[in-house]
Formats: structure tokens, sequence, C-alpha cells
């Protein structure tokens, strides 16, 4: 004996898988992701350029990205908006690149703060 699900049962499973997939979307916090130095400026004042993505869910309030090339070091805040940023340089960059990115969330009125790492082997190299 087949099983038969009426056409009223299919429209409610498909409103509460809809549901629960915009009550995850607005309670996960959105990762920083694919974030890559793609451009070094100078000389006189270096400054590096980062870009990033964030994956599905809540974007952050603020992110503070610290980079490090060697002996030179930079940090930048920006927004939970912000794709890219431009980042002072203490020196000119040699060495591995290093970044870190500290994510600040607020959900459901808790802020709390996540940190990323991400390195390269070398300026200008892809960032895992």
């Amino acid at each position: 004996m087949p099983i038969v699900i009426s056409g009223k049962w299919l429209w409610r499973a498909a409103l509460l898988a809809g549901g629960l997939w915009l009550a995850i979307g607005a309670l996960l916090p959105a990762r920083v992701r694919k974030v890559r130095l793609t451009a070094i400026s100078g000389p006189g004042p270096f400054y590096a350029t980062i870009a990033w993505s964030y994956g599905p869910g809540v974007r952050p309030i603020s992110i503070i990205f610290d980079v490090e090339l060697g002996d030179s070091y930079g940090s930048a805040t920006t927004d939970g908006e912000a794709l890219e940023a431009e980042i002072p340089l203490s020196a000119a960059p040699d060495g591995p690149c290093r970044i870190t990115a500290s994510a600040t969330y607020r959900l459901l009125g808790v802020a709390y703060t996540r940190v990323r790492r991400f390195e390269a082997a070398e300026p200008g190299g892809a960032i895992q």
C-alpha cells in the first residue's frame, strides 16, 4: 500500500523548511572567508590592500584586520559591509604574509568575537 501525501502536507513541510532556513540564516554568524592580499603599494608610506568574502549568515558589526609581512605590520578596522580594505604598513614588506581577522558579531543582543588566521608563503601569494 503506497503512502499518499496530500498537497496540504507538502505545503506545510515546504513552509517549515523555509522558516528553518531563514531562522538559521538570521542566527548564525557569517564567517570571514577567502582573505587575500591583492596589492602592495609604495614606496613612501607602504599600503597593503586586502579583499575577503563572507559565508552565509549575519554579517559582523566590525572586523579588525592585523597584517604582518615579515617585519612590517599594520592594522585596520572596517564595518561588516566592507569587502576590501587598504592597510598602512610600518615599513617595507618582506617575508611571509599573515592576516588575522577579528570579527565582532551581535546576535540576539549578545556581542562576541570570532578570530581567524590566514597565511601565505610570500607577499601576493594565495592565503589559506
